[in-house]
């Protein structure tokens, strides 16, 4: 199976789980939902890819984090 360019300007519904979609699908919708599914995939990491770069994360990154979540906790 070829998969066909896929333009950024286009815009491809985010993938839905696999329980709500629908299970009487034949395989070739199936084989086309899949290959939407990775054309959703691959515009969401060249979004990434171009998006500017955050700071580096610093060593105390995640104990700062942590500190903000047990206040939000604590604040309910």
């Amino acid at each position: 199976m070829s998969l066909q360019s896929y333009s950024l300007g286009q815009t491809l519904a985010e993938p839905k789980p696999e329980s709500y979609r629908d299970q009487s699908a034949d395989e070739d919708h199936s084989a086309l939902r899949h290959q939407n599914d990775r054309l959703w995939l691959r515009a969401q990491l060249l979004a990434g890819k171009s998006s500017p770069l955050c700071d580096p994360i610093s060593p105390t990154h995640f104990d700062d984090l942590r500190a903000r979540i047990k206040q939000s906790f604590a604040n309910k």
